[in-house]
């Protein structure tokens, strides 16, 4: 077990499926070793997506996906800044007065990047509870992040928070989170459709992380469209055709954009992407486990 695990982000287009991806990466990962997911935007959106019971705000808890299990962790601003309080300050109940008394939301307004600080440094600490030799220590940390549009700032903003708060325990913390973001063992992994906001975005993104010193992995393709076989001259029944032409041209309306992506990465020197199918119906936890093997089929070591 590694001393500080390998961290694993996962952003995306709101509607590109950013989540079931971390789900899966999760899973995938789980083969070699212990793995925690978290998720840090207070939707449950991880319990859901794997079809259980919500997880509490700040609670961690292990769950079952078909028959492989997973530590998932809810994190929460308010109970991290309870967390902290504890931890540093030694607040006791008054820390958790001030949770009740919406302090975070206070706090916030006036120490701009503050609540992403207080979210990304519970999963800080999870990386590192085998530094601490913790018995809770895990392999590996996925964490479905927030959107695209919003992660630059999200993952920098212990670097905002250490120019605004100089003095003090969380300007050195604020330092040491971005430390481990720009850890050789942390990636941003960016989850993208093969359509035009979501491709802009994603490419965005590798060049604004890329500038702030943050190593970006794999770009995943989801819900990919290959083309359909022809169909026979016997298949004459006009709904089949329509269906058949429908599925046909949303196959063709993919390629372009497929191909931009591919040339782009292949100009920034980066591989090429990953990609996984469009699935019949909404994605279900034994679908997970097909994506983690897609995943694992293309994913470097």
């Amino acid at each position: 077990m590694p001393d500080v695990a390998p961290l694993h982000i996962v952003s995306g287009k709101g509607g590109t499926g950013k989540t079931t991806v971390a789900l899966a990466l999760a899973l995938m990962l789980r083969r070699s070793g212990e793995t925690l997911v978290c998720e840090v935007e207070s939707r449950h959106g991880l319990s859901e997506a794997a079809g259980l019971s919500r997880i509490a705000l700040g609670e961690e808890r292990t769950v079952t996906i078909s028959g492989q299990t997973l530590r998932m962790l809810s994190v929460d601003s308010r109970h991290a800044l309870r967390d902290y309080l504890e931890g540093h300050l030694r607040l006791g109940l008054a820390g958790v007065l001030l949770e009740k008394t919406g302090f975070v939301e206070f706090a916030a307004e006036l120490a701009p990047g503050l609540r992403d600080v207080l979210l990304t440094g519970k999963v800080y600490q999870a990386a590192r509870r085998g530094l601490k030799r913790q018995t809770d220590a895990v392999d590996a940390v996925v964490m479905d992040a927030p959107p695209t549009g919003r992660i630059e700032s999200f993952l920098t903003a212990g670097e905002a928070l250490a120019e605004v708060v100089v003095v003090g325990p969380i300007a050195p913390q604020a330092q040491s989170i971005m430390a481990l973001l720009r850890a050789d063992t942390t990636q941003v992994h960016l989850v993208t459709t093969c359509t035009e906001m979501a491709l802009t975005e994603t490419l965005e993104t590798i060049d604004a992380l890329t500038r702030d010193r943050i190593a970006v992995g794999h770009v995943i393709v989801n819900q990919v469209v290959s083309d359909p076989p022809a169909l026979p001259d016997v298949a004459t029944d006009p709904a089949l055709r329509a269906a058949w032409e429908r599925y046909a041209a949303f196959a063709a309306s993919q390629r372009p954009w497929a191909e931009l992506l591919d040339h782009r990465l292949t100009e920034l020197g980066r591989p090429a992407p990953l990609r996984l199918p469009l699935l019949p119906r909404e994605v279900r936890p034994d679908d997970l486990v097909r994506i983690a093997d897609l995943l694992a089929e293309g994913w470097e070591a």
